[in-house]
């Protein structure tokens, strides 16, 4: 469920906790009754603040949801040089890095590790991906990069992870979730 396009009137809206726990609610519901239930994973903005992403949290934690999808794209446009620095809409790529990693360096922190998150912003690399687990996801996800790079980046990804892994002596991804989360917060 994506209630973070910038792009869609009031859409945010929804991350408000009532908004949000009605949602929530609705979509739990209709999921327990299908043949084959699906999970179900909640996709939120990098702009939220301190309050608003503890309020999300909590309200996460209480619906029953699969995971959390940290981040969508930003209205922020902090150091773009640019000429189209002030287009609105959102901004994803490498300007979203930092941004996201943080917030999902702070979820990270509010959920306990109750949620599974997956990381996404700014991830071109595999020392990118590394970051986002290392601060917290257990899982990323890839968009603007692979415009520019194609299928063969998440390869690429893979095998850079490996290796990334296997330098700081941690046989798997679950190992590294983070390991490295202060830093962001």
């Amino acid at each position: 469920m994506n209630v973070s396009s910038p792009n869609t009137e009031k859409l945010r809206d929804l991350q408000g906790p009532a908004a949000l726990a009605a949602l929530l609610r609705g979509v739990i519901e209709t999921r327990a009754a299908l043949a084959r239930p699906i999970p179900v994973f909640l996709k939120i903005a990098p702009d939220l603040g301190e309050d608003d992403l503890a309020q999300l949290a909590e309200t996460a934690l209480a619906s029953g949801i699969d995971g959390i999808i940290a981040t969508n794209t930003t209205l922020a446009r902090d150091g773009l040089r640019s000429r189209h620095a002030q287009e609105t809409g959102g901004l994803s790529g490498m300007p979203l890095f930092e941004r996201s990693t943080r917030t999902l360096a702070r979820l990270s922190q509010l959920s306990g590790g109750k949620l599974p998150l997956i990381g996404v912003g700014g991830i071109s690399t595999a020392e990118e991906a590394f970051a986002k687990i290392r601060a917290g996801a257990s899982a990323v996800q890839l968009y603007t990069a692979m415009v520019y790079d194609g299928l063969s980046l998440a390869a690429r990804i893979a095998q850079g992870l490996d290796r990334l892994l296997a330098g700081a002596g941690h046989a798997s991804v679950a190992m590294a979730i983070g390991t490295d989360r202060d830093r962001w917060l």
